[in-house]
């Protein structure tokens, strides 16, 4: 358990350096974003900032949230980053995690959206980790079957126990202890089942709240708290069952939220099987959302850029219906080889029909393909131990790489933001 944390506000924020080296930088053109990553030489920096073909005033909500933020201290900022294995490991969505979360003093809030990867038999990002009880079963959105039970997380699992237990803590370098005071469990259950929270210390008090229609249960803690305690239990004789969609950790506290919502081997037509993603999505209230999604349409041996290109348009058309005011960023392809051997070509293709999109769209583009060094340059970053050997994915320093550098145009673009409307 864990005491509430202090927020600084008003003038603590208005003093940091790094938002004041923003203004400047938006004065003075020729001064270096002081956000901007590091880059290797066999990179393009040039390249790592926000594109638009079309119109950008989608964005300008986005940007007078920040402000309000870093100048005033006050709100929550939601961004979700939807994608394949480069965002489930949540190693690229942590590094954007972090980097938001430590931009000023007292914009931490807290963790958001997380899903028991393991509950599924596969790989649960390291940052927390889920231990339960009971028998489990998965569904992934790559699996072309039921998809009923599918929602923003793009997977679910499945337990028909009479009793089963889930606890959730943090750990890591980059996580010292995320706190939260609310909680929204994601679920499908019929009367047969209900959840409940509950902690080790019995003073802490606990409302709960069950919205069935909306497939939910909420709890309200008294405090902050560090570890997440659930119980799942059978009520009566019925023998049913009670899929666990995700859990959102919440705080009434001013900050970043970064959702990270990743599923290995999803493309675009996976994430169109999700059936509930926009009406969960909603949940999260998104201001941006990041869509890296194409890696694994690209590697189809069917790819179509048509296709992919309109099951795009589709997914930013359920982003809309989930929060019509958000603004998207799509990021194009990292640069892959097929079967470790040739290059993939499509990477090309995937760019081109997202910069189509922003110009019909007015959806903001960030070039991960150019930034990497375009064709190839994989095998740069395999040989600077910043990719794994597949070429296909990054390490933990690659992804983080990544991570500051897609913060670094973020910024880049909200500075753009401050020129403009101090004027």
């Amino acid at each position: 358990m864990s005491s509430q944390p202090t927020i600084k506000r008003g003038n603590d924020m208005r003093s940091t350096f790094a938002i004041a080296a923003l203004f400047t930088v938006s004065a003075l053109p020729a001064q270096e974003n002081p956000f901007a990553a590091r880059t290797r030489p066999f990179m393009n920096p040039a390249a790592s900032r926000i594109i638009f073909k079309g119109d950008s005033s989608a964005w300008e909500a986005y940007h007078g949230k920040l402000d309000r933020l870093f100048f005033d201290g006050t709100g929550q900022v939601s961004i979700v980053h939807v994608g394949g294995s480069h965002v489930q490991a949540d190693m690229w969505s942590m590094e954007l995690r972090h980097r938001f979360q430590s931009a000023a003093p007292g914009v931490r809030a807290g963790r958001g959206f997380i899903f028991p990867f393991n509950l599924a038999k596969s790989n649960n990002p390291w940052w927390y980790v889920p231990e339960a009880t009971g028998r489990w079963t998965g569904l992934r959105n790559v699996v072309r079957t039921d998809s009923s039970a599918l929602g923003m997380a793009g997977i679910s699992v499945t337990t028909r126990d009479t009793a089963a237990t889930l606890k959730v803590s943090f750990r890591g370098d980059i996580y010292p202890g995320y706190t939260f005071d609310r909680v929204r469990v994601l679920h499908q259950m019929d009367s047969s089942y209900e959840v409940s929270a509950w902690d080790i210390d019995p003073a802490v008090n606990i409302k709960r709240r069950v919205d069935a229609a909306a497939g939910f249960t909420e709890f309200t803690y008294d405090r902050h708290l560090d570890t997440l305690r659930l119980r799942i239990a059978r009520t009566d004789t019925n023998q049913r069952k009670f899929t666990l969609g995700g859990i959102i950790l919440g705080s009434g506290d001013p900050g970043f939220f970064l959702h990270s919502l990743g599923v290995n081997g999803s493309s675009t037509t996976s994430w169109l099987r999700c059936q509930r993603f926009s009406e969960e999505l909603a949940m999260l209230r998104p201001d941006l959302v990041i869509l890296s999604i194409g890696i694994n349409d690209a590697h189809d041996p069917d790819f179509s850029a048509a296709r992919y290109e309109a099951n795009y348009l589709e997914l930013i058309r359920r982003v809309r219906t989930a929060s019509p005011g958000a603004a998207i960023l799509l990021t194009t392809n990292t640069d892959s080889y097929m079967k470790r051997r040739y290059v993939n070509k499509n990477a090309e293709a995937v760019r081109d029909a997202m910069l189509r999109l922003s110009a019909s769209e007015g959806v903001g583009v960030w070039d991960t393909y150019g930034v990497m060094g375009g064709h190839g340059s994989i095998r740069a970053w395999e040989k600077a131990g910043l990719a794994k050997r597949d070429r296909v994915h990054l390490n933990r320093e690659g992804y983080s790489l990544l991570g500051d550098l897609l913060f670094g145009a973020l910024m880049e673009k909200y500075g753009e933001h401050i020129r403009t409307s101090s004027k």
